[in-house]
């Protein structure tokens, strides 16, 4: 029964509809090159998604939201989970992870607080690049493919396999609304609802400013 409510879920994400690609490009290459440049510069965005994490027989479907103000980030995760919520607040000093309990946990790396805290792995650090649809310009990549659009359709990278399924218009920029990613022994399926790229300010989950 949970596995079937579970695949029901990720049936009715797959029905989002999105905005085709503006254009077939003749040179993907120097298109990435142009995206990636533009997608680097965007450090302000708030969205809102679900994550679908699979270990094994083992699986769980959360909700998400995001927001990034520069070199700040909160990301709130919740779902029946360990502790059923987890805000992680990231700066240039290190990561705060805040339970539903109330309960503060502190360490350098998101990655390994939030696995530790919660027991859910996934790779934070990447996905401040990926959910743009760029590569982590500080890790080494070991595969880089691209569709026909200019826009990066599989990456290696840090142990993972990251597939970006699905991009959604949004303003001027192509940015991924479905990414499938594989690595550690789990697969990691995000879906975006909705970007703004228009926030210049943390909102809390409630939607209060």
């Amino acid at each position: 029964m949970k596995h079937l409510i579970f695949l029901l879920a990720v049936m009715s994400l797959t029905a989002c509809t999105t905005t085709p690609p503006r254009e077939i490009v003749t040179d993907p290459d120097k298109k990435w090159q142009q995206r990636k440049t533009e997608l680097s510069e965007i450090k302000d965005w708030v969205l809102s998604g679900r994550v679908a994490i699979i270990n094994g027989d083992e699986s769980w479907f959360l909700n998400m939201d995001w927001q990034r103000h520069d070199e700040k980030y909160i990301l709130d995760l919740s779902g029946p989970f360990g502790t059923g919520h987890a805000q992680l607040t990231g700066t240039d000093e290190g990561v705060v992870l805040v339970d539903s309990d109330k309960n503060f946990f502190t360490a350098d790396s998101p990655d390994r607080l939030l696995q530790e805290v919660t027991g859910l792995r996934m790779p934070v650090k990447g996905l401040l690049y990926w959910m743009r649809g760029i590569p982590n310009w500080n890790i080494k990549n070991e595969k880089e493919t691209l569709d026909d659009y200019g826009r990066l359709a599989l990456l290696q990278q840090d142990g993972w396999r990251v597939r970006f399924k699905r991009y959604l218009d949004v303003e001027r920029h192509e940015l991924p609304q479905k990414i499938f990613l594989d690595g550690y022994n789990l697969k990691v399926k995000i879906f975006v609802d909705q970007w703004d790229l228009n926030s210049r300010k943390f909102i809390n989950i409630n939607g209060e400013s």
